[in-house]
């Protein structure tokens, strides 16, 4: 019997700079060799991953005929862009579970974090502001960054190929649908949250877009007629779910025991809720002004009213100043932000609130009596626009933000929750107004334009 030996010779080198080789003996290599050995071996790990990546696309394709069908969403900035992206994107995917799904958005702000916790992929691509005042030293190197953003947009374009791209709104929104659309190869659909539309989306709807769709008919008269469809702003399903008001105050107060809330709520005589639940609202990035004005009511409130709860997202800019000023009580939760809002939307009694097109959608959605307190630095002062016409139909309250303070915010509080059967005309009065099917009804538009 002729017996064959293999013989085999391996080197491994590790991070710290030692080569192993057969036999136990072990070389130093010089650190500069070492370093530049590691950074080639990142750089190959990352281009497998892309190669893994558009191997499994390609696999993909193969197994369900080539009929593929691939959408990429563009938002960025604030939650009034990323989230009506999401509530279309979780009804395409719950509408066709093939389709693939991208998103396009900034390192630095809310998308980066928030469209992963969601179950999507996300990739960078770089922000083009326009500082104000215009003539500033910032804005002399404008037309190099908006050129470099293009390029990132076309390389992301020719790599993964979409058959629509849906734009909300966002620095990213503009670069990324203009060059889909120049590529050819992408139909672009634009989606306008307010009743006065922005000028990226404006310059869009007539050079860029297949579809816009609109939330108000107000913003008809900003495009070409025959590209508009009026379908109301998306919000996510997940505000629409039956979720149990006591539970729901649960998740922000762990320390309540549930079984004395529910005790509470039998021994109520007006069959309703014994606690009072106060959800402030400034939106993702905060809002001073209700800041401030809460700061100086919270505690006299929680004192007055035994059965009164705060929750205040106060804005992950303000947290800390917040925090600094020491204000507590069993019955407060201080937040930066919050990402369950289903939860908070259910716990509450009222909100208090920015008038932000999204929010006051919500608001309708989940018909919840509110005090809407309208930001004044906004383009065309549009949030007053839109909490005027909720105030108008008498689904909430709105507060001018040059009568706000501690003593008229309480005010208006303890107005809307002393009244049960006020709380009872408001929630009517939104569910009128709401478009619980707007995302749906999106979702279903792209994926007939992707197929």
């Amino acid at each position: 019997m002729m017996t064959h030996r293999i013989s085999l010779s391996f080197t491994v080198v590790d991070s710290k700079g030692f080569m192993h080789s057969a036999g136990g003996r072990v070389t130093r290599i010089p650190q500069q060799r070492c370093s530049a050995s590691w950074k080639k071996l990142g750089a190959r790990s990352v281009g497998a991953q892309g190669a893994r990546a558009d191997s499994r696309r390609k696999e993909k394709e193969e197994n369900n005929g080539g009929h593929v069908r691939r959408i990429l969403f563009v938002a960025g900035g604030t939650g009034g862009h990323v989230y009506p992206a999401l509530a279309i994107a979780d009804e395409v995917r719950r509408l066709n579970p093939a389709v693939e799904l991208l998103f396009a958005g900034t390192r630095e702000r809310m998308e980066w974090l928030v469209v992963p916790k969601a179950g999507y992929a996300i990739s960078a691509v770089p922000a083009v502001a326009i500082r104000r005042p215009f003539f500033c030293l910032p804005n002399l190197l404008l037309p190099a960054r908006v050129l470099y953003c293009m390029w990132v947009c076309w390389k992301l374009v020719r790599r993964f190929r979409p058959h629509v791209v849906v734009g909300t709104g966002g620095y990213v929104a503009g670069p990324m649908c203009l060059v889909a659309a120049l590529s050819g190869s992408s139909k672009v659909v634009i989606q306008e949250q307010n009743a006065i539309a922005g000028i990226t989306n404006r310059i869009l709807g007539r050079v860029a877009a297949a579809v816009i769709f609109l939330a108000f008919a107000a913003a008809s008269p900003f495009f070409p007629e025959e590209k508009c469809v009026v379908i109301g702003n998306p919000t996510r399903r997940a505000l629409q779910q039956p979720i149990d008001a006591v539970m729901a105050l649960c998740t922000f107060f762990p320390s309540v025991n549930k079984l004395d809330l529910d005790d509470n709520d039998d021994d109520d005589d007006d069959n309703g809720s014994t606690q009072e639940v106060v959800v402030v609202l400034g939106g993702s990035l905060g809002a001073q002004a209700i800041n401030e004005a809460v700061a100086g009511l919270v505690q006299s409130q929680l004192q007055q009213h035994p059965h009164r709860y705060f929750i205040w997202q106060t804005g992950t800019s303000h947290f800390q100043n917040i925090q600094a000023m020491g204000i507590s009580h069993p019955r407060l939760t201080v937040l930066p932000y919050v990402d369950r809002m289903e939860m908070l939307y259910a716990a509450a009694n009222v909100v208090v609130s920015r008038a932000g097109a999204i929010t006051c959608s919500e608001l309708l959605v989940t018909a919840k009596p509110s005090i809407l307190v309208p930001a004044t630095t906004v383009a065309e002062d549009h949030q007053m626009k839109n909490a005027m016409a909720m105030a108008e139909a008498g689904a909430a309250k709105v507060l001018a933000e040059s009568e706000l303070n501690s003593q008229t915010l309480a005010s208006a509080i303890d107005e809307i929750l002393g009244d049960k059967a006020g709380q009872k005309v408001m929630q009517e009065k939104a569910q009128k107004m709401a478009a619980p099917d707007a995302a749906v009804q999106i979702a279903t538009r792209v994926l007939s334009l992707a197929a």
